[in-house]
C-alpha cells in the first residue's frame, strides 16, 4: 500500500481490509472491491474428533457472529455466509436457502450434547481476517463454556503440515468459474481437496446428474439441495465471502469486474492501460 501511494506501483491486490479509507482518501486513488464467491473457513475435521461429533460442528456454526465480521473485519466489503460456498455472487446462488443465524442457546444446546468442553483450533493468517474470525469465535464459544485455544502457527507450510491434517484450523478459498467446479474440488466425495473430508453420496450423485440436467427448475432444486447438505451436513463453516479489494492509482483505466480473481478476475495484462 505504501508502494502503491507512493506512486512506485500503479495497483495492488489484497488491500487490507483496515487500509481501504486510507486509500479511498488518498488523491488520485481509488479502491476496486468486486463480490465474489471466496471466503475464509473453519475447517472441523469430520474423520477425526471432535469434528466428527455432529452436535459440536452444529455448535460452532451457531456461535458465528456473520453480520459482525463483514462490518468490522472486512469493513463491509463482503456478504454473509451460510456455511456452503455458493455465495450471491454465483448464479446457482440458492436463495430459498434459510439463513444461520447467531443463536447462543442453540449452540449451548448442541454443546452439551457434543460433551466436548475444550479444543485448539490451528490459525495462520492465510487470508486478511481469519486470525480475527477465530478469536471472535474464541470469545464467543467462552460464552457457553467451551475453551478453544487459538494456536497460532507460522504460513510457511500451513498448506502442507496443517491443512486437512490437524482436527480444527482454517482455511481460505478463491472462487472458482462455475459453482459445479467449487463444489467438484472442495466437496465431492472423493475430491482431493474435501477440507473436512465430508464424504456424501447423495452429494456426489447430485453434482454429476447437475451436469446434464437440461431444465433449469429441476437443475435449480439440486443446486440447492446440494447447498442445504453442505450447509447442515459438513464440517466447513463459512461465516462470511469477501469482495476481491484492489488498489489502484486513477490513471489505471480498462480494469474488468470480474468475481473470479483479483485486478480484474487476473486478467489484467490483456484488459488494462494507463491513462498517462
Amino acid at each position: 500500500m505504501n508502494a502503491l501511494l507512493a506512486g512506485d506501483i500503479n495497483m495492488m491486490s489484497q488491500l487490507d481490509p483496515k487500509a481501504i479509507k486510507q486509500v479511498e482518501a488518498a488523491p488520485g486513488f481509488e479502491v476496486l472491491s468486486v463480490p465474489s464467491g471466496a471466503y475464509m473457513s473453519i475447517v472441523c475435521m469430520r474423520d477425526k474428533s471432535p469434528g466428527n461429533n455432529h452436535d459440536f460442528v452444529e455448535a460452532m456454526k451457531f456461535l458465528q457472529r456473520r453480520e459482525r465480521i463483514v462490518k468490522s473485519i472486512l469493513k463491509g466489503h463482503g456478504t454473509v455466509g451460510n456455511d456452503h460456498p455458493i455465495s450471491t455472487a454465483y448464479p446457482d446462488h440458492c436463495a430459498d436457502l434459510a439463513q444461520r443465524p447467531y443463536d447462543p442457546e442453540k449452540a449451548k444446546f448442541h454443546l452439551k450434547k457434543s460433551g466436548v468442553t475444550s479444543v485448539e483450533m490451528q490459525v495462520a493468517e492465510v487470508d486478511s481476517g481469519i486470525t480475527d474470525i477465530a478469536l471472535i469465535t474464541q470469545r464467543e464459544a467462552a460464552k457457553i463454556g467451551l475453551n478453544i485455544n487459538v494456536k497460532k502457527v507460522p504460513i510457511d507450510g500451513y498448506w502442507g503440515a496443517i491443512w486437512m491434517k490437524t482436527p480444527l484450523h482454517v482455511a481460505s478459498w478463491n472462487m472458482r468459474p462455475t459453482a459445479n467446479v467449487m463444489l467438484t474440488l472442495a466437496f465431492a466425495p472423493d475430491a482431493a481437496w474435501n477440507d473436512s473430508q465430508w464424504k456424501n453420496e447423495r452429494m456426489g450423485k447430485l453434482l454429476v446428474d447437475s451436469r446434464a440436467e437440461l431444465d433449469p427448475a429441476k437443475r435449480k432444486e439440486m443446486y440447492c439441495e446440494m447447498q442445504r447438505l453442505i450447509s447442515q451436513e459438513s464440517g466447513i463453516i463459512i461465516p462470511a465471502h469477501r469482495n476481491y479489494v484492489d488498489g489502484l492509482s486513477n490513471k489505471v483505466k480498462g480494469l474488468r469486474r470480474l468475481p473470479l480473481e483479483a485486478l480484474g478476475g487476473a486478467e489484467w495484462p490483456e484488459f488494462a492501460w494507463l491513462d498517462a
